[in-house]
């Protein structure tokens, strides 16, 4: 859809006043140096400057900036082959450009004898450029340095999946990767290896013998913590299935792995199952992700009552086990150990759906993974999470909203944080 237009009119006379006078000047204030040469192989006519200088000037009133922060070089005119004008654009230019999500600018100039002409439109999803984002909100994010490798931002284990919920490992594995992870391992049954392999091409996928049984045994254990052991964080519990066997599986994972966990779904309810005093005895952070019917198992109390008394809730689990809590639903709330609490104002009803909880748990052990503290980053991945929800209801509405419609915006939810 057309997210914006710009019009901008010249009198070419102005600009050949300028050429007249000032010309090296006015050529090096205003263009680049592909754009000079352009204007050196037409002889410095007034009237092919006077167009570029309009369609610079259009540019700019499309993005929102006029000339300043966006300044003259920002914005490139080029020449396509046959002679069609397109635009180029850098830095500031390019940023603004991706704040309103915009994908093409189309642009057209136009000569006669007094004046130049440009119009410029601008396609794209529309990402809003309303949203505003909390300076402290922005300041959890840290700058990526030039001199980095992929080692530098995280390695995520993505524990999670079993027969008829490919779908949970496959989401919060992307949603890991999109969040800026440099590694994610996808660690999942024997069984559902050859689907996830042809699905995640980016991610590390780690096949766990599973006895043919399609989910996680305790046979797979050992060779489970061998992978684990070399990993920064886990996600633990997306789809895995809940028996006596899991339950094990679960248990032995989070007594001996020392790094965070983001205790996930069937992660949850794995230990809702009498083994709730785990939580105690872990030597690394732990996060939990539950919904209120996931709190309710844990804790032993009616849904109708958590959200009668969310806050008060999640507080008290943090406090009693030791942990972060983030106690998904409207305004979805972090509280950790010390009483701090973040009441999430992102999200909308759209992202109740199958699979937008997998998406959350992939985003904050990515944050965590690349070295953001546990707390902090469940603040900015609760935070990322229900923008990349707002901006899906804006292509998708709120009742046609799927995870993986979530999981694309993830990208452009963090861009609102970086420019």
């Amino acid at each position: 859809m057309i997210i914006e237009n710009g019009v901008d009119i010249v009198k070419v006379a102005r600009i050949e006043k300028l050429l007249a006078e000032k010309r090296d000047r006015f050529l090096n204030k205003v263009f680049t140096a592909e754009e000079i040469k352009y204007i050196e192989d037409r002889n410095y006519n007034p009237q092919t400057v006077s167009g570029i200088f309009a369609a610079k000037e259009a540019v700019s009133k499309l993005l929102g900036t006029g000339i300043g922060k966006v300044n003259w070089k920002d914005i490139e005119i080029i020449q396509y082959e046959g002679g069609r004008p397109g635009i180029r654009l850098h830095g500031e230019g390019l940023k603004a450009c991706h704040r309103l999500g915009i994908n093409k600018i189309s642009l057209s100039i136009s000569h006669e004898k007094e004046y130049a002409l440009a119009f410029v439109s601008g396609v794209g999803e529309g990402y809003g450029k309303e949203i505003f984002v909390p300076q402290y909100i922005k300041e959890m994010l840290p700058k990526r340095e030039k001199e980095s490798h992929k080692g530098t931002y995280g390695r995520v284990g993505i524990i999670a999946g079993s027969l008829g919920m490919t779908g949970a490992a496959y989401l919060a594995t992307m949603a890991a990767l999109r969040s800026g992870s440099g590694l994610v391992y996808t660690i999942v049954p024997e069984s559902l290896c050859q689907i996830l392999s042809s699905k995640l091409i980016e991610a590390i996928i780690k096949p766990i013998e599973d006895e043919g049984k399609g989910h996680f045994t305790q046979k797979g254990l050992k060779k489970v913590k061998q992978i684990i052991n070399a990993l920064d964080i886990l996600v633990l519990g997306p789809g895995i299935g809940v028996d006596e066997d899991r339950i094990g599986f679960v248990s032995e994972i989070l007594l001996n792995y020392e790094r965070p966990i983001v205790l996930d779904a069937d992660g949850l309810n794995c230990i809702s199952q009498g083994k709730q005093e785990l939580l105690l005895e872990r030597k690394g952070a732990t996060i939990i992700t539950p919904h209120p019917g996931e709190l309710s198992r844990l804790i032993g109390v009616s849904i109708k009552e958590i959200q009668k008394n969310r806050l008060e809730y999640s507080k008290e689990v943090s406090n009693k086990y030791n942990i972060i809590t983030v106690l998904k639903g409207a305004n979805t709330i972090v509280s950790n150990p010390k009483g701090e609490v973040f009441i999430n104002p992102t999200g909308n009803p759209g992202m109740a759906t199958a699979g937008s909880g997998d998406v959350l748990a992939g985003m904050i052990a990515s944050f965590v993974g690349q070295g953001i503290m546990p707390y902090e980053a469940c603040i900015l991945g609760v935070y990322c999470h229900g923008l990349a929800g707002d901006l899906a209801k804006l292509d998708k509405g709120e009742y046609g909203m799927i995870a993986s419609d979530i999981l694309d915006k993830i990208p452009y939810s963090i861009g609102k944080l970086e420019y």
